[in-house]
């Protein structure tokens, strides 16, 4: 599991997750991952290299979020597979993270 991190606009911060984030992964990504949303305020989590999600990983992304909002932040995901998308959804996990397909909406989204 990797995580990279980009500065997209002013203020507005890319995550990667890159692998798969099952409980192996998210222990790898768990500490720089709290690092990273405990410092952004305006944070898109690109989940387009993501293989698979377990309930480990969505744990992870939600804690981040309610880390994120804690600062009155925003954070969304970013463009997840099909497969990933579905776990997403039928876990409800979509009702804390908007998902957005679109890297502009994604910016305004988190930005505004």
């Amino acid at each position: 599991m990797q995580l990279e991190t980009e500065e997209i606009a002013p203020g507005v911060t890319k995550a990667r997750l890159i692998g798969r984030l099952d409980i192996a992964g998210a222990r790898v990504i768990d500490l720089p991952f709290s690092v990273l949303v405990g410092a952004r305020r305006a944070l898109i989590v690109d989940l387009s290299a993501l293989e698979f999600i377990a309930s480990m990983g969505l744990r992870t992304l939600i804690m981040g979020a309610h880390t994120v909002k804690s600062k009155c932040g925003r954070m969304v995901l970013f463009r997840p597979p099909a497969a990933v998308e579905a776990v997403l959804v039928s876990s409800g996990t979509d009702k804390v993270l908007p998902i957005l397909h679109d890297l502009d909406e994604a910016v305004r989204a988190v930005s505004g």
